[in-house]
Formats: structure tokens, sequence, C-alpha cells
């Protein structure tokens, strides 16, 4: 981390690049390719994106594949689930190819019983 951004003024130029090439990469040498995802808090975002892209927009590496996508998701509380009802739709629709936990640190425990985490 750094303070570049903070201690920037109104008015400062500042240069910013960004990545180039395909939108996302997508599993299209192999289609049995399986993922596993970790992903704590806000850190969700971009497993969200590759999520609805793998299993929800038409492209062909979409439509191709037949692996398993696996996440895992810790948070402290079941209301702080993001984007809970777009993961069980998943899960529903693609029973064979998706695969859900998550990881409640102050509702569940693990099997010592302390804090579930996913860490």
């Amino acid at each position: 981390c750094s303070n570049f951004l903070c201690d920037t003024q109104a008015g400062d130029e500042v240069q910013m690049t960004g990545p180039a090439g395909k939108v996302m990469l997508m599993p299209e040498e192999d289609p049995k390719t399986d993922y596993i995802m970790v992903a704590t808090g806000t850190g969700i975002a971009p497993y969200r994106g590759f999520i609805r892209r793998l299993f929800f927009e038409k492209t062909p590496a979409a439509e191709a594949y037949k692996g398993t996508a696996w996440l895992f998701l810790g948070v402290a509380n079941s209301d702080a689930l993001l984007y809970d009802d777009e993961f069980q739709e998943v899960k529903s629709k693609f029973p064979d190819n998706f695969r859900l936990d998550y990881a409640l640190s102050r509702e569940q425990t693990n099997t010592k019983g302390g804090k579930m985490y996913i860490q």
C-alpha cells in the first residue's frame, strides 16, 4: 500500500494503466478445468464477475465448461453474505459444476470448537 492517491491534490494529473487483452481469462483450453476460489468480505467481487461470466454469459468458454467451480467465502455473519442470492441460483442451476461453502466466523465453529475461518 502507498499514500500516492491519498496525497494527490484536486487537479493533479495521474497516469493510469490497466490490463490489456482478454476481458477475463476463461478455461478455453480445457473445459474440464476445476477452479477453487477463496475470498473474504468484499474480496468476493472479482469472483462474482468470474462466476457470472462462467455460468450466465453466453460465451463459447461458458457453453463448453464441464469442470467444477468451488467457492469458499468467509464473513463474520450471515447478514454479511454478499451476492448470496446469485450464488444460490448458480448452485441450483448448475449443481454438477458449482460448489459453495461459507465460513461464518461469528456463527459457526470448527471441529475444535473455535471460530470458523477460511484462511
